[in-house]
């Protein structure tokens, strides 16, 4: 409970800025080491980074490169959970927790309420400890429990092998590697397991804490795989290989710590734990190049025709949803990719007022084939921004999931009135009518300059601008626009006077009209949500 309060507070008054940090990934692998050691200490879960990686890898936010270097960093990371819960401060954790409490009740700055919240996690993750440690004593007793842990002390290599298994075991099972340090310092310091036997099992939570990751790639894409399978790779060979050096490791470990393992067993496990991973750090990170090549051939290209893949949509990673943040960033990139199929179909209607009649037929098949996509789009993005903001969230960041919810319905509008318009011209060219040459040039007009609008605003939205002096500019533009359309009805009407329009063309020009004065507010409301005013 405490380490989920404090991963969740820690988030909160995070969220911005492990958004900004995930943008500085591509400059190269050390920094990738950096960001994944910085966001797990953050978050204090390496399963939690491990699936958010992935989750990236999967909607294509990061390359499998970039998600091994972040792997390494995150491994390094979650040694620190083990350093915190070395800390003999449990006599202090109930005033942590009411100092925590007060902070968060008394204080108007909502910055000041994080940390108050992050204080009352971390009281409670000592009250914990305190709690287990008190927990285990009795066990000195039971002589089973404590056969179990002389088969695992470390004094024969198959015994070592024995911890390494419990370990993994035990990981893989409450899926946190955190956790299972946590619980080993607790047996540590009631005596009911030696150095050894502590530093296997601590050895096999590193691989335990893979079966995360390879659960959150199944029914994901090729890449996420290879990220999951490269993390298994690097984290199991990483444990072989110390296997085969352990005494001397141990031996180090000793060393490097201050006094012996019997005064200060604690410390030597969480030393154990950091060493152990930095030096798996250290021989993966150059041979980075080697595992995405491993992993590419276990996990090849499938020669997938791409309009056979399910409406083109890139899977939402419903993980994500334990990370705000980082989920928010996910549903950004899939409204982009839903923006540029409403895109597609824009230029596909502002090449039909020029088109002949088979040409407008086709358009219309490509048009609604691409609006189905959109209306997708639009269902799972938005179920997935509720399933978020059932979360704890942050004012800033429950505002973008609200914003995030009505860009998804405002792209699907413009979308459905491109159909709409589409479809009118195809029943003009069915029906052998057509516009006049007036009627037409002011038709094209006024779409080009909706189109206009419409990527200017989407430009705004990718570029992350959020210039709130764009919607005076979006306002201006969408008044104008308007003027144009009543305009053009006025002076289609002029033309019904003079009979130089006939009753069935007059119907669907000015119902083409209503459907783009309609697109014009929504492009509008996008221009509300892309320059941050519109809640």
């Amino acid at each position: 409970m405490g380490m989920k309060i404090m991963s969740e507070s820690m988030q909160k008054a995070a969220g911005d800025r492990l958004r900004k940090i995930l943008k500085i990934l591509t400059i190269n692998r050390f920094v990738g080491v950096f960001v994944g050691f910085v966001i797990t200490a953050i978050i204090q879960s390496s399963s939690a980074t491990s699936v958010m990686t992935i989750g990236f890898v999967n909607a294509t936010l990061m390359t499998v490169a970039q998600a091994i270097s972040v792997e390494l960093g995150a491994a390094v990371g979650t040694t620190v959970t083990g350093w915190i819960v070395t800390l003999d401060i449990a006599a202090y954790s109930m005033p942590i927790i009411a100092m925590g409490v007060m902070i968060t009740f008394f204080s108007k700055n909502r910055s000041w309420q994080y940390a108050g919240e992050v204080l009352f996690g971390f009281g409670i993750l000592f009250l914990g400890m305190e709690a287990m440690k008190h927990g285990f004593a009795p066990l000195k007793t039971q002589e089973a429990f404590l056969d179990l842990f002389r088969s695992i002390d470390g004094h024969t290599f198959a015994s070592v092998l024995l911890g390494v298994l419990v370990g993994t075991f035990t990981t893989g099972v409450v899926q946190s590697s955190s956790a299972v340090v946590g619980i080993v310092i607790a047996l540590a310091s009631q005596g009911l397991i030696n150095f050894e036997g502590a530093l296997a099992i601590v050895m096999g939570s590193n691989i335990g804490t893979t079966v995360t990751g390879l659960i959150a790639c199944i029914g994901s894409s090729t890449n996420a795989k290879r990220a999951a399978l490269a993390q298994t790779i690097f984290k199991t060979v990483g444990v072989v290989l110390m296997l085969v050096v352990f005494y001397p490791f141990a031996h180090l470990v000793d060393m490097v710590t201050p006094s012996s393992p019997v005064d200060n067993l604690t410390v030597h496990i969480a030393m154990g734990h950091t060493i152990f991973n930095v030096i798996n750090l250290i021989v993966f990170l150059p041979l980075i190049s080697t595992l995405v090549k491993t992993v590419t051939l276990v996990f090849p290209e499938r020669s997938t025709d791409e309009e056979s893949l399910p409406e083109h949509f890139i899977n939402i990673d419903y993980n994500m949803i334990h990370t705000p943040s980082m989920a928010i960033l996910e549903s950004q990139k899939e409204l982009a990719v839903m923006s540029d199929v409403v895109a597609k179909n824009l230029e596909l209607l502002s090449r039909a007022p020029k088109s002949t009649a088979a040409e407008i037929q086709q358009l219309c098949d490509l048009v609604i084939k691409n609006e189905d996509r959109i209306d997708k789009y639009q269902y799972y993005i938005t179920q997935f921004l509720l399933a978020v903001s059932s979360h704890s969230l942050t004012l800033k960041d429950a505002s973008t999931v609200g914003n995030y919810i009505g860009l998804a319905h405002n792209l699907e509008k413009v979308g459905d009135f491109s159909e709409r318009i589409t479809q009118s011209f195809d029943k003009l060219s069915r029906k052998h009518l057509g516009f006049s040459a007036q009627a037409l040039e002011n038709l094209q007009i006024i779409l080009d300059e909706n189109i206009a609008y419409f990527h200017e605003s989407m430009n705004q939205y990718k570029g992350d601008l959020m210039n709130p002096a764009y919607t005076e500019k979006a306002l201006s533009r969408s008044i104008r626009l308007k003027k144009m359309i009543k305009d053009a009805k006025s002076d289609h009407f002029d033309r019904l006077r003079e009979k130089a329009c006939e009753m069935p063309v007059a119907i669907y020009y000015i119902d083409i009209l209503n459907n783009l004065d309609s697109m014009v507010s929504e492009n509008f409301n996008i221009a509300e949500i892309v320059s941050g005013k519109k809640y």
